[in-house]
């Protein structure tokens, strides 16, 4: 069977597998944590294998109860939603809105065409089965066509510990590479200016992955993805250019990107227009809004911790990045591909692919430096990678090398470049960089890297450096899947349904509340679980998670902005009792969390319309404080307490 045969069965195994697990509403959401935190068995059989991850609290803390929020909301899907932060947080936080750019986000027409389950099956599919598919087309028009070169890097790509364990962040990763990958291929495809009927629909194709990418609004990830794009399309362009026999058609492909620029100006110009408020109170704050890179935060040794992917999992990870996510990175196979590069850049048979991966290789050594290297400011201003940090390098960095390896493979097995003598010696360096790189990671992090883990991790460098450059490509690949796939499979659990969070028994006390009094706002104390279940619910809440604070709030305690710089930020609002009834003060926990000291019974909460606080234990001084129980639930370690009358 031919290659583009092979292609077309792939993608259409993609399409079954994603409605097949969309209809019986089967994600990777580690939503189940919620049977734990509420204590409810009869919901925790959603969970059909894996284990709901912890550290994933971004994605069933966040993203997961603020998208129930947004539907629970009367009316349902506001661009405006008070529990969620201030301004328009929900287009920040690529939730479902009632906005003309959801025709752009594919990821969210679930939660406007079925229930909240199929809904979340929908989200979380499109994340699994599009990221598949769009780096699979990519792939493939880089490598000429190439199956089995195009099913190596999207597989890698998915199974890379990186992507799985930022799978589910709400600045949607999946998504985001998605749009980026058939972007690329839409703007290769009509830089050979095909027929209208076929440029039309990729324009159009373009266009809708171009406003996807942008309403991601996540610029640490897309400024260097960016990047990353000029340079592929600039090598794709430059092959094309010094190819025999072929004829670049520069004006008609010059109309068709004219076309899409304007169309894709024209769709985000307006949206851009409505969000300038909250963008603007969002450069406002202390973070992110203040924070600025200026290169080499992050180390060598981090950059290349890959090396390790394969032993990582939530429990087990270097000791110094605090938790998995921090530590998850890609296997960097790319120090090998770059040095076959660079020492057959001159060797007849080689040049065609010197073009196309020259401008790539180029982009992910400038990233890398940006990554490990102080610079001048001036470099972070004009690039912008200022607005992005040496952490999320990682990810351009490591798609990047993953393009170059599996690209220059296919060179490679033509016999194209270097004889194998040359080779030898490319791998011995490639192996002393990556071992270098290893040896530090050690010396960092002796906790983590017991002597089993340096050896495991040495082999498999060295194993996988010397497959790559010999070259065979099938053990390479089986030898590298075998290694990546099943830590990366067990990242995520394989759940079934909503039931954690739209069945729980603790939902009609809130709900019975809400309707006498829909207009109340609600507060938990000590915590900040039940601040996102009761936005789940529905509830307007001040605490909590809030990508944009109220600053109006805050103001009302600290009129001389003395606090200003522990609450202006994207953070967790965790409200505690103060030791003193009078008392408000504010506590910063870390980057993206702080305390707020204020008693239930201040004035000022009852100016902001707030009636209901929930606690995690009952309070045996509740008449004293001014409050009156209204629903316990022990066994949801939930007490629901109300304003007493004055």
């Amino acid at each position: 069977m031919d290659h583009a045969a092979l292609g077309r069965r792939f993608l259409f195994l993609l399409l079954a597998g994603f409605v097949a697990l969309t209809a019986l509403g089967i994600h990777g959401s580690s939503v189940v944590m919620w049977s734990v935190i509420l204590h409810e068995e009869e919901t925790a059989g959603a969970l059909l294998a894996g284990k709901p991850q912890l550290v994933r609290s971004d994605e069933w803390l966040v993203w997961t109860p603020s998208a129930l929020a947004q539907a629970r909301h009367e009316p349902p899907f506001p661009v405006e939603n008070p529990a969620l932060g201030a301004g328009r947080s929900p287009m920040l936080m690529s939730l479902p809105v009632r906005h003309f750019t959801m025709l752009f986000r594919p990821q969210l027409w679930g939660f406007f065409l079925f229930d909240a389950e199929h809904a979340l099956a929908w989200a979380w599919n499109v994340k699994v089965f599009g990221l598949l598919a769009a780096m699979f087309v990519l792939m493939r028009r880089l490598a000429g066509g190439d199956f089995w070169t195009a099913l190596l890097g999207s597989a890698w790509v998915f199974c890379s510990g990186y992507t799985q364990w930022w799978f589910s962040c709400p600045p949607m990763l999946p998504e985001m590479l998605a749009s980026w990958a058939l972007g690329v291929w839409g703007v290769t495809v009509l830089a050979d200016a095909p027929w209208w009927r076929v440029a039309l629909p990729v324009a159009l194709g373009v266009v809708f992955a171009a406003v996807n990418f942008a309403l991601c609004m996540y610029p640490p990830f897309q400024i260097p993805l960016a990047y990353l794009a000029v340079a592929v399309l600039a090598g794709w362009l430059w092959q094309r250019r010094g190819g025999e026999g072929v004829r670049l058609r520069v004006w008609p492909a010059a109309g068709w990107f004219g076309l899409a620029a304007v169309a894709v100006a024209a769709i985000l110009a307006p949206f851009f227009l409505e969000m300038l408020p909250t963008l603007r109170l969002v450069a406002g704050t202390s973070y992110p809004g203040a924070r600025r890179a200026g290169g080499g935060a992050l180390g060598a040794v981090n950059l290349f911790l890959g090396l390790a992917e394969p032993l990582l999992s939530a429990k087990a990870f270097p000791e110094t990045r605090v938790n998995v996510c921090n530590a998850a990175n890609f296997h960097p196979v790319w120090l090998a591909a770059g040095c076959w590069l660079l020492a057959g850049a001159r060797v007849r048979g080689a040049c065609a692919q010197w073009r196309l991966l020259a401008p790539p290789l180029a982009a992910v050594l400038v990233l890398a430096i940006f990554a490990v290297c102080p610079l001048p400011a001036a470099f972070g201003r004009w690039t912008l990678l200022s607005f992005s940090t040496e952490e999320r390098c990682i990810l351009p960095v490591g798609l990047g090398g993953i393009l170059l390896s599996v690209l220059t493979l296919r060179q490679m097995e033509s016999g194209a470049g270097t004889h194998r003598r040359a080779r030898l010696v490319l791998a011995v360096i490639a192996a002393g960089l990556a071992f270098a790189a290893l040896a530090g990671a050690v010396k960092m992090n002796p906790v983590f890297f017991s002597p089993w883990r340096i050896a495991a991790a040495a082999a498999l460098c060295g194993l996988l450096f010397a497959l790559y450059l010999w070259p065979m490509k099938r053990a390479f690949a089986l030898v590298l899947l075998a290694a990546l796939a099943p830590p990366a499979l067990m990242v995520n659990p394989v759940t079934r349904g909503f039931a954690p969070l739209t069945e729980s028994t603790a939902l009609d006390a809130i709900r019975e509340i809400r309707r006498a009094d829909p207009d109340a706002r609600w507060i938990a104390y000590e915590g900040a679980n039940l601040s996102a279940f009761l936005a789940a619910a529905g509830a307007n809440v001040l605490s909590g998670s809030k990508t944009v604070p109220d600053l109006a709030f805050y103001h009302r305690f600290d009129p001389d902005g003395r606090s200003l710089e522990i609450y202006n930020r994207y953070a967790l609002a965790v409200f505690q009792l103060p030791a003193a009834r009078d008392e408000v003060r504010f506590e910063q926990i870390n980057f993206c969390g702080h305390r707020v000291f204020i008693h239930p019974a201040h004035p000022a909460l009852r100016a902001e319309g707030v009636r209901y606080f929930v606690f995690p234990r009952a309070l045996d001084e509740a008449p004293a404080e001014g409050l009156r129980l209204i629903h316990a639930l022990p066994e949801r370690r939930m007490w629901i307490y109300e304003i007493a009358a004055p």
